[in-house]
């Protein structure tokens, strides 16, 4: 087996058919830094890289199947690296959430007859709320209080309130733009409101991996709420994608039980999701099953990174609200007094040669914010920042 690779590497993606590189970011030249999408300008594990070039090797790529091998090395996964005791017949491939949110609003909750309404907390992971809305449902946005830290919170009221009437829940924990690895009274506070209200909750976890040491410990919402798991009132969404850069191969394992799962599965046959692409299960399988030493070297690195990014903009840019996230390799930042003007992002963009996420991708109330990813060569990030605080700055 090769030997893993040093996290300072640069990795060169331009030609790569990358949504990052090649398609967002092919107007600021090749000397660019990405700070945006969440993926990481990382190697992916050796064990990985080796289980995808042995499969390539086989030199024919027909249709491939689910298999209990996918089942057995998620429910490893979990086990092993969260506490949580699921069981193989727990486990249903979709590809990505992204279209496990489809299934259920077009498809599981469309069948009632009406359109459904959806609720998600503000700022959100903008795809999943595309998708919603593109399929007809009402979304409610629940905004999260900020303290003066940053630190994102539960308006439980609030939500309470929206999820009167809805339908479904999109929770999101650790909670991607923020950072915040939810707490178990908070945890218990959701589950306590979507008894209440009788909502589906879909739980998208696949930054789960990403906690920091000494920090808020992850939780998965179903053991605080196995009631509901075990009714099929909340359907878990977990990935290799984010841990090991593997976005692309598309691979996610949805946790889910009694008659949602059923609707789930007859959902993705309706929808024709039903064969995995050929890298995605070995792929998956060996990140699962063999992982764990490298993602232990990684969240290491990760969290040294974000201690570095977060002094950095801080003492950068004094004006700004910068989020010291509890997980993900993710940091919000609120500039309301930098970002002065509907078009000032995306001058600070080309003059400094830097993609960040803009806020507004996160809830329309979020213009004059944005998010930095922090997953990338150490000395590239601090090229990276050193670049956008000056054009941020600099009039």
């Amino acid at each position: 087996m090769s030997t893993s690779p040093r996290f300072d590497e640069h990795l060169d993606r331009w030609g790569t058919h990358s949504a990052k590189w090649d398609l967002l970011a092919a107007d600021l030249g090749p000397d660019a830094i990405c700070l945006s999408v969440a993926d990481m300008e990382l190697r992916t594990a050796p064990c990985v890289s080796d289980a995808v070039i042995a499969a390539a090797r086989h030199s024919n790529y027909g249709y491939t199947e689910i298999f209990d091998d996918f089942a057995d090395a998620a429910v490893f996964w979990q086990r092993s690296r969260h506490g949580w005791g699921i069981y193989r017949e727990d486990v249903l491939f979709y590809p990505r959430v992204v279209q496990c949110v489809a299934a259920l609003v077009n498809v599981v909750l469309a069948d009632r007859g009406t359109p459904p309404v959806v609720v998600t907390l503000d700022p959100a992971y903008g795809p999943l709320i595309d998708v919603a809305r593109a399929s007809g449902a009402r979304i409610r946005r629940v905004p999260l209080v900020f303290d003066a830290e940053g630190r994102a919170g539960l308006d439980v009221d609030s939500l309470d309130g929206a999820m009167n009437g809805a339908d479904l829940l999109l929770w999101c924990n650790p909670h991607n733009p923020t950072g915040r690895v939810w707490a178990s009274d908070e945890l218990a506070a959701v589950a306590d409101i979507a008894r209440a209200r009788n909502v589906l909750i879909l739980s998208d976890d696949i930054h789960a991996d990403f906690t920091r040491p000494g920090r808020a410990a992850y939780t998965p919402l179903a053991s605080i709420a196995p009631d509901l798991y075990e009714d099929g009132r909340l359907v878990h969404c977990a990935s290799p994608g984010k841990t090991f850069t593997t976005a692309g191969l598309e691979a996610t394992a949805i946790l889910v039980r009694g008659e949602t799962r059923r609707a789930l599965e007859a959902a993705k046959r309706r929808m024709g999701l039903h064969n995995p692409t050929y890298f995605a299960v070995p792929a998956a399988i060996a990140a699962w099953t063999q992982g764990g030493p490298w993602v232990d070297e990684l969240v290491a690195f990760i969290d040294a990174n974000l201690t570095r990014a977060v002094a950095r903009l801080r003492e950068g840019l004094p004006g700004a609200t910068v989020t010291d996230p509890d997980g993900t390799y993710l940091i919000w930042v609120s500039a309301p007094g930098l970002i002065v003007g509907d078009n000032h992002l995306a001058d600070i963009r080309a003059r400094s040669r830097v993609a960040v996420s803009p806020g507004i991708d996160f809830g329309p109330s979020w213009d004059r914010c944005f998010r930095i990813n922090t997953a990338l060569p150490t000395r590239e990030l601090d090229a990276g920042l050193d670049r956008l605080i000056t054009a941020i700055t600099t009039r």
